[in-house]
C-alpha cells in the first residue's frame, strides 16, 4: 500500500555546503555529506568528520549511502511535481502553486494572493527572489568559509608544529643520550685507572713485603742457630762453661736488626683524597665552554646549526628572513641582573647588522634603547 510522506530539508541537507546532498557518502563516524565536499576537506588537510572531529584517515574510500542518495531524488521529484510536499509548494489558502514572492511581507504568495492580501506590494516571481536571496546567504556565509579555511590552515599548521615539536624532541634526546655517553664513557676511564694505580701500589706494596719477608726468614734461621748454640753450651760443665764465658756472652749479645715493614702501607689519603674534585677538573678540561649557545628557535631557515648549537652556516640558495646577514639568536642566558659587552665595530656594515639584531631582540624581550 502507497504511503504519502513529506520529505524535510534539514533531512537531506549536507552539513558542509548545506545543500542537497549531491551524492552522499557515509563516513565510519555514520555521518554523511557530499562526495565533493568530503574531497574538499581532504585537499584542504583536514582528516577529521566536520560533524563529530573522529579521524577518517585519507587512504579510506567512503562508500555512496544510498538510502540517503534515494532519499533526495525522491525530494528533488517532491519539489518538481508537487507530490508528497505538496504542503510546502501550494497555497494553503487558495491551493494554488506558489510562484511569486511577495518583497513587503517577505513570504511566498500564490498568484490569487496579489488582489487580495498583497495589493499595491511589489512581487517578483520566486525564481528570482530565489536567486536574490542566495546570493545574500552567500555573501554572508562567505566570511563563514574564509574564517573555516583560516581555521583549518591553522590546524594544519599546529599539525606540523606538533611534528615538528616530535621530531626535534627525538632529536634533542639523542644528544642528550650521546652527551652522557661521553661523560659516562670519560667516568669510567677515571674509574679504571685509579683503580688501576691502587692495583700498581699493592702489588709494589706485596714484592716489598715479600723481600722483607725472605729477610726476616733468613735472620730467623740465624738467630735460631745462635739461641740453640748458646742453648747448649748452657748445659756445659761448669769449668767449660766458665772458660768460654766471654765468648758465649759475646755471641748472646749479638745485635740483630729487625727490618721495618711499618712504611709499607697503601696511601689511602692518595687514592681517596679530593677525588670528586680531581675527577671535576679533568672533566673540565674534556668540555669545551662557549659563551654563546644558539637557539635553533629564533634562526632563519637558510641557517644550519651544529649538533651542539654553538657554530652556524648558510645554506646555499637559502631564503633570507632578516635583512641583516647570519640571522640568528642566541638562547637566553641571563634571568636577572645587569650584563654589558664591549663590541668593537669596524664598518657601517656590522653597525648595521647589530642594530638589526638588537632590534629583533626588543621585539621580542623588554625595549633597548639608545639603538
Amino acid at each position: 500500500m502507497a504511503t504519502n510522506f513529506t520529505v524535510s530539508v534539514d533531512e537531506v541537507s549536507c552539513p558542509v555546503c548545506f545543500n542537497i546532498f549531491n551524492n552522499p557518502v557515509v563516513l565510519p563516524c555514520s555521518h554523511s555529506l557530499c562526495k565533493e565536499c568530503l574531497q574538499q576537506c581532504r585537499r584542504s588537510g583536514s582528516q577529521n568528520c566536520p560533524l563529530c572531529r573522529r579521524v577518517c584517515p585519507p587512504d579510506t574510500n567512503p562508500p555512496i549511502n544510498l538510502a540517503l542518495k534515494n532519499l533526495c531524488e525522491r525530494f528533488h521529484l517532491e519539489q518538481e511535481a508537487g507530490g508528497g510536499g505538496a504542503s510546502q509548494t501550494l497555497c494553503s489558502l487558495h491551493n494554488e502553486k506558489l510562484k511569486l514572492f511577495c518583497l513587503v511581507d517577505k513570504q511566498t504568495i500564490c498568484v490569487d494572493c496579489v488582489p487580495n492580501l498583497h495589493a499595491g506590494h511589489k512581487c517578483c516571481h520566486i525564481k528570482m527572489a530565489v536567486e536574490d536571496h542566495k546570493l545574500k546567504v552567500q555573501s554572508a556565509l562567505r566570511p563563514l568559509q574564509e574564517k573555516l579555511e583560516s581555521l583549518r590552515q591553522i590546524r594544519a599548521s599546529n599539525d606540523r608544529k606538533k611534528q615538528h615539536i616530535k621530531t626535534r624532541v627525538q632529536y634533542t634526546e639523542q644528544q642528550i643520550k650521546k652527551e652522557f655517553q661521553k661523560l659516562h664513557q670519560f667516568l669510567d676511564y677515571e674509574e679504571k685507572e685509579k683503580i688501576a694505580a691502587l692495583r700498581v701500589e699493592e702489588k709494589q706494596g706485596n714484592l716489598t713485603l715479600s723481600r722483607k719477608m725472605d729477610e726476616i726468614s733468613k735472620k730467623m734461621e740465624d738467630l735460631l742457630i745462635t739461641v740453640t748454640a748458646i742453648e747448649q753450651e748452657l748445659g756445659r760443665a761448669d769449668v767449660l762453661f766458665l772458660q768460654n764465658f766471654n765468648a758465649i756472652m759475646k755471641r748472646a749479645q749479638h745485635t740483630v736488626e729487625v727490618p721495618d715493614v711499618s712504611e709499607v702501607l697503601i696511601d689511602v689519603a692518595k687514592h681517596l683524597g679530593n677525588l670528586k674534585f680531581q675527577v671535576w677538573e679533568k672533566m673540565l678540561g674534556m668540555v669545551q665552554y662557549t659563551p654563546v649557545i644558539l637557539d635553533p628557535n629564533r634562526g632563519s631557515p637558510s641557517l644550519l646549526l651544529s649538533e651542539d648549537l654553538t657554530s652556524v652556516q648558510e645554506i646555499e640558495g637559502g631564503e633570507h628572513e632578516y635583512e641583516f646577514e647570519w640571522p640568528i639568536l642566541g638562547s637566553q642566558g641571563f634571568s636577572s641582573g645587569k650584563h654589558q659587552w664591549n663590541v668593537e665595530i669596524q664598518t657601517d656594515y656590522n653597525q648595521h647588522n647589530i642594530r638589526g639584531a638588537l632590534m629583533h631582540i626588543s621585539q621580542h624581550h623588554s625595549p633597548i634603547k639608545n639603538v
